[in-house]
């Protein structure tokens, strides 16, 4: 049964819970909850009457097939706007967090969602360094989409790299080998990296900046 993942990711935060607690709640697994929100798809209806029960809704208002006429509300205030065209803000440290989302196994959950209308990204995270200036300056946030198909690489553009050990945020260009890219900042005192395609866990393209003064 297809389900409205993001309204229920919404109520889920709304309560201060986690997904692995509720995963408890229903007795599965957090991975096996976790892959059901990834896929939109609950494959047993009394777990998801069992959802509605622990968020206080009507099992009906998780269905994908109803549509909200009336302006949702978050954090007490009615917004104009339905859940699926929210973008979920995460704060990640450089050295984890990204390998939560690209393992997807429900560990991480957004500190907020924003409302970019018009914007097709996966998420949005802060950016904190001063290798991209000017493009990118510390703090400014990046909307990210993930790159599904590696066997391309768009050279000349920004990207998050996500390898086993961290997350970079460097222009992508092509290495001398067909095996190797290279990473590169603006300033020609930081060394480029150099990385085998193969030590790329997940790889993410930044499709819009949003400049800290402007937050």
């Amino acid at each position: 049964m297809k389900i409205n993942k993001e309204l229920i990711k919404l109520l889920i935060k709304k309560k201060s819970l986690k997904q692995k607690d509720v995963a408890m709640q229903l007795e599965v697994s957090p991975q096996d909850f976790n892959n059901w929100m990834f896929r939109g798809i609950f494959p047993h209806y009394n777990k998801l009457e069992k959802l509605a029960d622990i968020l206080e809704i009507e099992v009906s208002e998780l269905h994908t097939e109803n549509n909200i006429s009336e302006p949702f509300t978050i954090y007490g205030k009615k917004l104009s706007f339905t859940p699926d065209e929210l973008i979920p803000f995460y704060e990640l440290d450089q050295h984890m967090g990204l390998s939560a989302i690209w393992n997807n196994d429900g560990s991480l959950e957004p500190k907020d969602f924003v409302y970019m209308p018009g914007l097709n990204a996966d998420f949005l995270m802060a950016y904190y360094g001063s290798g991209m200036e000017p493009q990118l300056e510390n703090g400014d946030w990046i909307a990210l989409r993930q790159v599904s198909d590696m066997s391309f690489f768009n050279y000349g553009s920004i990207h998050v790299v996500a390898t086993k050990e961290q997350i970079i945020v460097r222009t992508l260009k092509k290495g001398e080998q067909e095996r190797t890219i290279r990473l590169c900042t603006n300033k020609k005192s930081i060394d480029e990296i150099v990385l085998t395609k193969k030590a790329i866990k997940a790889l993410y393209v930044v499709v819009s900046i949003v400049k800290r003064n402007l937050i």
